[in-house]
């Protein structure tokens, strides 16, 4: 990924000086003039809500001089690289601020493009030379905090069982992040198919480096297990008072980035959130990450980006899915079905939805007891066909695909067949013109007019499958094709068909013929 152009505040009450410097070229040094000030106070101000790599700024200066605010940068924004304008007259005064740290000196009345060009370079390297020390440090602590919650998160333990030399070590990592009781977080889950899984951490894993090296956005993360992430937050983000709309832009910010670097992944990726309560100190640490854990069947119920409140934490209702059925809904799935399957369809959209929302019960269970209903209503069919009916049932990922399969098949049964909107054709034929480039929800529906969580409901509901399983089985449908009828190299093929990584490519025709490519083009 492209580097993000420096970021350059200028610091000068001379106005000639500004404008001189703001016909430098800045876009070619692959920087940034963000804004100016006339002394420093104005720059300090400036700097707290732009935060720039980089600041300019004289020496000599009314109100707030150039080595006063280079000290109050040097505290508040120790990433900052500060570059100073002097004088003859100021050599004493910069040479006393390299010492302290400030990166280089310029000399106003004989300062040349190509003097600036190089001191940006400098502040780059430096820059880039801190990030990977920070980064460095960041992991070693995110490993202590993984460490020490493996040993002892799952043990109902008081402060007093756990060695104090173990509590030191995190008051330290704590200390070092400038996390200071008491301290909130939000635990992210990640809901993702296991061939994914690898490319997604990788680059969930990239963004929050990305944010927590950024000044920008004072945070830091660490995963605590295989599919969550705990993100602490010390500095709220600018425009969302509440933790809750805090949640509410990461996810958002996380599901557009996600999406964009990994348009070829085969099925989307949801992402889920709890709030914690507020941990006023060390001891209860343990307790409000087990708090916060989202129960398994969430992904099943909930729609991707739900944020939910530690208290208010959806639970399954107490006993077999078969015991509740009998219970509730076994006499209307049989009253419904005794006016018509078409009737029986709309019950199944509607009622019994709303209950299985509600009372959240088992999947597994779930699935069963409509395999078994299905098993009922069409065994007399045809047995390939009934069988592939089942296998959808049963692979299920959320109760919206399930539902969705048996009202269809109950629909096709009396011959009513589903007609997509124009919205889905449309974006059908998007798709289809689109197979070797980058394909994402987001485009396609900004495209055809809906929303994205909108396109992609009709697409489970009208086309039977979702958006990213459309676009990988018309992608492995093509490179069918080429491997058949082409002498084009399987990388060549996977570059064709819209999937930049060999690996997953692979992988996904695999998963659909059930042989690897290079064997399936020997064999044509």
């Amino acid at each position: 990924m492209q580097e993000s152009p420096l970021t350059v505040l200028v610091v000068d009450d001379e106005l000639p000086l500004r404008e001189e410097l703001r016909l430098f070229p800045w876009s070619s040094c692959h920087a940034e003039l963000v804004g100016e000030a006339e002394n420093g106070e104005e720059a300090l101000e400036l700097c707290r809500k732009l935060v720039p790599d980089v600041v300019i700024t004289d020496i000599t200066m009314p109100m707030m001089d150039g080595i006063e605010l280079f000290r109050s940068l040097k505290k508040e924004f120790p990433l900052t690289q500060v570059i100073l304008l002097t004088c003859h007259s100021d050599f004493e005064y910069a040479r006393d601020a390299l010492r302290l740290g400030a990166l280089e000196y310029l000399i106003k009345v004989s300062l040349l493009d190509s003097d600036l060009e190089q001191a940006l370079d400098k502040a780059r390297t430096t820059i880039q030379r801190e990030h990977s020390h920070k980064r460095s440090e960041l992991d070693k602590q995110r490993w202590q905090l993984v460490k020490i919650w493996n040993r002892y998160a799952n043990e109902q333990l008081s402060i007093a069982a756990v060695p104090v030399e173990v509590m030191d070590e995190l008051r330290h990592v704590l200390k070092e992040w400038q996390l200071h009781f008491p301290i909130h977080f939000t635990r992210l889950h990640i809901h993702a198919k296991a061939e994914d899984e690898m490319y997604v951490h990788h680059e969930l894993q990239a963004i929050f480096s990305e944010w927590e090296q950024s000044s920008k956005v004072l945070s830091r993360w660490v995963q605590l297990d295989k599919s969550d992430y705990v993100i602490f937050s010390t500095r709220p983000i600018e425009h969302a008072p509440s933790r809750r709309e805090q949640a509410g832009w990461m996810m958002n910010s996380l599901q557009t980035a996600l999406e964009q670097r990994l348009s070829f992944l085969s099925e989307a990726v949801r992402l889920y959130a709890t709030l914690s309560e507020e941990v006023p100190n060390e001891s209860v640490m343990f307790q409000a990450l087990r708090q916060s854990a989202i129960a398994p069947e969430a992904p099943f119920y909930d729609h991707s980006g739900t944020i939910y409140d530690h208290t208010l934490l959806p639970k399954p209702v107490a006993g077999s899915m078969e015991d509740q059925i009998k219970q509730v809904y076994a006499e209307q799935f049989r009253l419904a079905l005794a006016k018509s399957q078409e009737h029986l369809a709309r019950y199944i959209r509607e009622e019994f939805t709303v209950w299985a929302c509600s009372k959240r019960p088992n999947p597994d269970e779930l699935k069963v007891w409509l395999l078994s209903k299905h098993k009922e209503l069409f065994k007399d069919g045809d047995y390939m066909a009934e069988d592939k009916s089942r296998q959808r049932l049963s692979e299920a990922r959320t109760l919206t695909e399930l539902t969705t399969a048996f009202t269809r098949e109950l629909e096709a049964g009396v011959g009513l067949k589903s007609k997509c909107r124009k919205e889905v054709q449309h974006a059908k034929q998007l798709i289809a013109e689109q197979l070797m480039e980058p394909i994402t929800l987001t485009s396609i529906a900004e495209s055809v007019g809906l929303s994205s969580y909108y396109l992609s409901r009709l697409f489970r509901e009208e086309v039977g499958e979702s958006f990213n399983e459309y676009v990988t089985s018309l992608r492995m449908d093509k490179a069918i094709h080429l491997l058949q009828t082409t002498n084009m190299k399987v990388y060549e093929v996977a570059e064709q068909v819209g999937i930049p990584s060999y690996r997953y490519f692979s992988v996904l025709f695999r998963n659909r013929t059930g042989v690897a490519p290079t064997d399936f083009k020997k064999s044509y």
